[in-house]
């Protein structure tokens, strides 16, 4: 009976001696540095797959995370083993930003991404550690989402084909860490940096390239996006275009006809006759100036919206109502018995310009095409009465008007 007491008391001891042991805390020489986190020294953590575990003594602790990638959710799947936990024991998990759990199987997700030092303790109860160990873990976030996005530019007048990319992708908790173009012409380039450079090739017609862009984040996600970049043509036009003036002197329109070679089809064709009043679009076009001057005309041959040529010439235009009004008025100066002297006195006008010259017939013979818009002269008298038809031709703008007038002279 002494004995079976002995041995009983012996037992009650050790449970005591269990049961009772105090918390302790880790000297912080017993710590390492791991990748920013603290793992006790003596751990050892194994990797199997998408499972880390950490294993201290005959303590294990396994944790696996799920994808952050959108729309996925970061999640820590964390479980304890080893200890046979006696009646009211229990795991108690520290996740190293202020937040606990109980129990064996916990899950948890992380607010911000960062290193933490998660603490597992094996707990007999709440004021007493059986066992305790420490392991790094790195979050990644709650949701990683990666936005691809881009632009691009021709920077270099001279050559069109060679274009300027600019990755303006963003995303949330991570680092994009590569962007791959697939540039639709059958290469393509993985970069660490999202400005890029890319000469498409050379082509007769315009050519619309589907270029993609995929980026990848440091968490493992990706996301990509399509856009359409036009690359123009290189085209070998030549020639330019004729213009024919019609009623010239009476209603002055100009019909312009482009005579241009290798023009692509659907090209649009824009016309800038230099008077201030716009672009006329059009193949041939008719065109009225109103006011005569010399006028650099200028065709633009346009596909896409883009100029692919351009030519130019000066046409002269008498613009409207170029044409000169003839009239004069007539004075008798003096009468002779035998003579008579007439004066004439132009009042010609003309609505656009200047008179250019003035030709006076006085049908007694004399003429007069000097610039001479008042001029006199002497009709001679005879045994009859007589007429003479004086005449004014005036000429401006390369047009001329003419009128006359019956000069009676009665006999001697």
């Amino acid at each position: 009976m002494k004995k079976n007491f002995a041995l009983y008391f012996f037992i009650a001891l050790l449970f005591c001696l269990w049961a009772c042991k105090k918390d302790t805390v880790v000297a912080e020489t017993n710590l390492i540095q791991i990748d920013s986190a603290t793992l006790q020294k003596g751990a050892v953590i194994t990797i199997s797959r998408d499972t880390t575990t950490v294993s201290l003594g005959n303590v294990q602790a396994k944790f696996s995370q799920t994808s952050t990638c959108f729309p996925g959710k970061e999640i820590f799947s964390f479980t304890a083993s080893g200890v046979n936990l006696p009646s009211g024991g229990y795991y108690h998990w520290s996740f190293g930003d202020g937040n606990m759990a109980d129990g064996n199987s916990v899950s948890y997700s992380y607010q911000a991404p960062g290193s933490f030092v998660v603490t597992l303790e094996v707990m007999l109860n709440s004021n007493n550690i059986l066992a305790k160990m420490i392991f790094p873990i790195k979050a990644k976030g709650q949701q990683t989402k990666p936005e691809a996005s881009f632009s691009f530019k021709s920077d270099f007048p001279n050559n069109l084909n060679y274009i300027t990319f600019n990755s303006s992708s963003s995303v949330n908790h991570s680092d994009i860490i590569q962007y791959k173009y697939e540039w639709g012409d059958g290469s393509t380039l993985v970069s660490s940096i999202g400005l890029i450079r890319h000469e498409f090739p050379k082509k007769i017609n315009d050519t619309t390239y589907p270029v993609k862009l995929t980026i990848t984040t440091n968490t493992g996600c990706s996301d990509d996006t399509i856009m359409p970049v036009l690359i123009p043509g290189t085209y070998h036009i030549k020639g330019g275009f004729r213009a024919v003036v019609y009623e010239a002197c009476t209603n002055e329109n100009f019909v312009f006809t482009a005579e241009a070679e290798n023009v692509p089809t659907g090209s649009v064709y824009e016309w800038d006759f230099s008077d201030g009043k716009g672009v006329k679009l059009g193949n041939p076009v008719q065109y009225i100036y109103q006011y005569p001057n010399d006028y650099d005309v200028i065709m633009a041959i346009k596909l896409n919206g883009r100029e692919i040529y351009r030519t130019n010439k000066l046409v002269n235009s008498k613009g409207i109502n170029p044409k000169p009004k003839a009239a004069f008025e007539e004075t008798l100066v003096w009468d002779y018995p035998n003579t008579q002297r007439w004066s004439f006195n132009s009042k010609s006008t003309i609505a656009t310009s200047t008179i250019d010259s003035y030709r006076w017939n006085f049908g007694n013979g004399n003429t007069n095409n000097e610039f001479n818009s008042f001029i006199e002269t002497v009709f001679n008298k005879t045994n009859t009465a007589q007429q003479f038809k004086v005449q004014l031709i005036v000429t401006g703008n390369g047009c001329a008007d003419t009128t006359s007038k019956l000069i009676a002279i009665p006999k001697m």
